[in-house]
C-alpha cells in the first residue's frame, strides 16, 4: 500500500510539474482561473466533511457549535488562502505597464512556485484562530460586493471587445452569428433565472430578498434590452461611435459627414411626420 501511495504521488507531482512548465503567456490567464476553479472545488468539498474534522482541532473547536458553523468556517479559511495569494501577487504587480518590466514574468512563469505558495497558504488558514476569521468574514461580505462588481465590468469589456470585432468584418454572417449569439444569451439568462429560484427559494422558507433581486434583475434585463433596441438610442450611439473611429483617417471624413447629414436628415423628417398639420 506504502508503494502504491509513493507511486500515485510521484504521478501527481509529475503531472503538475509537466502542467506547470507548459503554461504559457497566453494560457496563463486560464491557469489562474484553474486554481480559481480548484478553490471552489476544495470549498465545496470541505464543506461537505469539514465539520467532524475542524471538531478535532482544539484552536477552532473552543465552544460547541453547530454543523453549518463548521461548514462556513472550513469555506472562509479556503478563501482566506485565496485572498492573500491574489492580493500578493496584485501588490507585487503594481506599476507593470508591459512585459519589458521584470516583474512580467513573475505574473506568467514559476508556476510550481506558486501553486506550492497557493497551497500552503490554504493549508496555513486552517491553523488561524476564530477571530481572524470570523473577522474576514465580515469584511468578505462587502469584498464580495466589489468583486462581483468588478467581473460586471470586465465581462462588459469582454463583449465590447467581441462585439467591435465581429462588426468590423462588415459581413452579413457576422450580423447574423451576433444575432443569435444573443438571443441564446437572452434565453440561457432567464433559464438560469428559474434555476435560482429553486436554489434560492425553497419552499417552507421565507426568502423574499433572495426573489426580490432575482425578480429585479430580470425586469432590468429586458428593460435594458429594450432601451438599447431603441431607434433613437441606437442612431446616438452609432453618431458617437463613428466619429472618434474615422475622423483621423483623412480619406474618410467625407464618408462620415455624409452618414451624418442623411442620419440628421431622417431624424427631421422623422420629427416632421409627427407634428399635426394645422393647414387647412
Amino acid at each position: 500500500m506504502s508503494c502504491l501511495l509513493s507511486c500515485c504521488a510521484s504521478l501527481t507531482c509529475g503531472c503538475c510539474t509537466s502542467i506547470a512548465s507548459g503554461i504559457t503567456k497566453k494560457s496563463a490567464r486560464i491557469a489562474y482561473c484553474g486554481l480559481f476553479g480548484a478553490s471552489l472545488v476544495l470549498s465545496w468539498i470541505l464543506r461537505e466533511v469539514a465539520a467532524p474534522l475542524l471538531q478535532k482541532f482544539p484552536w477552532i473547536n473552543k465552544t460547541s457549535h453547530p454543523k453549518e458553523w463548521y461548514q462556513t468556517n472550513a469555506v472562509l479559511r479556503v478563501s482566506l488562502g485565496n485572498f492573500l495569494f491574489f492580493a500578493a501577487l496584485a501588490l507585487v504587480m503594481i506599476g507593470v505597464k508591459d512585459q519589458n518590466d521584470r516583474r512580467d514574468s513573475w505574473h506568467h512563469g514559476g508556476w510550481i512556485v506558486k501553486i506550492i505558495i497557493w497551497f500552503l497558504l490554504i493549508v496555513l488558514m486552517f491553523f488561524m484562530p476564530n477571530v481572524v476569521i470570523d473577522i474576514y468574514g465580515l469584511l468578505s461580505k462587502f469584498g464580495a460586493g466589489l468583486f462581483l462588481l468588478v467581473q460586471v465590468v470586465m465581462l462588459l469589456d469582454f463583449t465590447y471587445t467581441w462585439n467591435d470585432a465581429w462588426v468590423a468584418k462588415d459581413e452579413q454572417k457576422w450580423y447574423v452569428a451576433l444575432l443569435v449569439i444573443s438571443v441564446v444569451c437572452y434565453m440561457a439568462t432567464y433559464a438560469f433565472s428559474g434555476v435560482l429560484f429553486m436554489w434560492f427559494n425553497p419552499s417552507g422558507q421565507d426568502c423574499g430578498l433572495n426573489v426580490f433581486f432575482i425578480v429585479m434583475t430580470m425586469i432590468l434585463a429586458f428593460a435594458f434590452a429594450i432601451i438599447a433596441l431603441h431607434p433613437k438610442c441606437c442612431t446616438q450611439l452609432f453618431v458617437q461611435d463613428l466619429q472618434p473611429h474615422f475622423c483621423h483617417h483623412h480619406h474618410l471624413r467625407g464618408q462620415v459627414r455624409v452618414s451624418l447629414f442623411w442620419i440628421q436628415k431622417t431624424q427631421k423628417l422623422a420629427k416632421a411626420k409627427t407634428k399635426p398639420n394645422l393647414g387647412l
